[in-house]
């Protein structure tokens, strides 16, 4: 009554195995057959002999470490009982059904050691003689060895105690080793904890980040070198050596749009051009580089600020640098060298020895003192020469002809040498360079008793003092 018990519950127990999958993790299943090797105990009046057995298992994985297993074995042997009863078949046939628990270690590796415990039921057949129901509670250990994801060998052993429920064998201990193949198949994926695809019990680098591309031993891949892993670098073709960001992209610390790898001038100032190098370049060499350059065409040679514009110290356009004459007065006119412009003196007014100019041309209006407009181009060259020539001293005499009084005409010609002296002044001629004199009618050069000569007489004199 108690084995078909066992049985029964046994039966029941695999039976629900597939509807309690969900309290697991993987749904895997097992199927194995094994040999092995029996020490029994006396069993007293049988004293089967030691020998070995084979059987076949099927297992059931709750999780990745708890599973379900049912077994059967066989194991046919001889016995030493008393050779008194004269039986010439002496053959024992020694059959376990077991349900064992399996606590499983290591999930995902390729050695998995496990402990177990069970409940079983052994039935000794002894020919000729009869047979015998026994329950069994049995525990030990092994290991499974994976040749790959569904094939391995197994190695096990454990100790068997075997309750005869008669007062003659009474309890029996024995123990067991065995070995045999397994294959696992079905429930969900082999772990893999860091999720790269290759499952843990093969993966030699077990913590790859996310995403990083990995080779068939799990270890993360880096084609370019850079240090950072194949499927989270954002560039992966960067040139080897190159510095990269964390993205694995090239560093551009001068953000000049040369990476640093390529970068020859690595403090590139922000905003600067650069060549292929990602060195600065100065089209107009004025040392202020271009893209900082404000004034990107200034000569070469020209002093510049720190905006790259030429500096012009006196204000006459000539660029410092340039400028051979750099303390020009405000005003002037400057050549190309930046060099008051000196205009050649005007000619003198007296050639040579003479001592006498007549100012052909200035006249005045009839019996005044009041010059015509003719007369005024005359005397602005008068003037000219005099500035250039400022050694000069002269007298300015005034001169009639005989029509009209001798006082009346003393004082007209006073008068004409009077308004010549302000014009002059007017032109910026010192005063004290000038003197004046009306002769009248004393000094004729020409007879007054013609049209003709009084007209020379009529006339305004420069005389050069010493």
């Amino acid at each position: 009554m108690r084995i078909r018990l066992l049985i029964l519950i046994t039966a029941l127990v695999l039976a629900a195995t597939p509807a309690l999958a969900g309290l697991g993790e993987t749904g895997e299943k097992e199927i194995g057959i094994y040999a092995g090797y029996a020490w029994l105990d006396d069993y007293r009046i049988l004293q089967p002999k030691n020998d070995v057995f084979f059987g076949e298992r099927f297992g059931y994985f709750f999780s990745s470490r708890i599973s379900l297993e049912g077994s059967a074995q066989r194991m046919p042997t001889n016995t030493d009982f008393d050779s008194s009863l004269g039986l010439r078949d002496r053959r024992v046939d020694v059959t376990s059904i077991r349900a064992n628990v399996l606590w499983n270690f290591r999930p995902g590796t390729t050695f998995r050691p496990f402990i177990t415990g069970g409940i079983g039921a052994e039935i000794f057949n002894a020919h000729r003689i009869g047979t015998t129901k026994d329950i069994s509670f049995n525990a030990g250990g092994g290991l499974r060895f994976f040749f790959c994801n569904s094939f391995g060998l197994r190695l096990d052993g454990r100790a068997v105690y075997v309750d005869t429920g008669d007062s003659i064998n009474q309890a029996q201990l024995n123990f067991e080793a065995n070995v045999g193949g397994f294959w696992a198949f079905g429930g969900g994926p082999a772990p893999d904890a860091d999720k790269d695809g290759v499952p843990d019990r093969k993966d030699k680098c077990p913590d790859t980040p996310a995403g990083a591309k990995v080779n068939l031993d799990g270890c993360p891949t880096d084609a370019d070198g850079d240090g950072v892993f194949d499927g989270i670098d954002q560039c992966p073709d960067t040139p080897k050596g190159w510095p990269v960001d964390e993205k694995g992209c090239p560093k551009d610390t001068d953000g000049d749009g040369v990476p640093d790898g390529a970068d020859a001038c690595a403090n590139t100032p922000k905003g600067a051009k650069v060549d292929a190098k990602g060195c600065p370049t100065d089209a107009d060499g004025d040392g202020v580089f271009d893209g900082l350059d404000q004034c990107p065409d200034t000569p070469k040679g020209a002093k510049v600020d720190a905006k790259g514009c030429p500096l012009d110290g006196d204000k006459d356009g000539v660029f410092d640098g340039l400028d051979a004459c750099p303390d020009s007065k405000p005003g002037v006119k400057v050549d190309e060298k930046g060099c008051e412009i000196v205009p050649p003196k005007a000619p003198p007014l007296f050639e040579m020895e003479k001592k006498t100019l007549v100012l052909e041309g200035v006249n005045f209006e009839s019996d005044k003192a009041d010059l015509t407009p003719d007369s005024l181009a005359v005397l602005d060259k008068v003037a000219l020469s005099l500035h250039d020539w400022p050694e000069v001293r002269v007298e300015i005499g005034g001169h009639t002809d005989s029509t009209g009084s001798v006082a009346h005409n003393h004082d007209l010609s006073h008068r004409r040498a009077e308004s010549v002296k302000a014009y002059l002044v007017s032109k910026g001629i010192d005063p004290s360079r000038m003197v004046t004199k009306g002769y009248g009618e004393d000094k004729p050069i020409a007879d007054n008793k013609t049209k003709e000569g009084k007209a020379k007489n009529r006339r305004v004199e420069l005389t050069k003092l010493d």
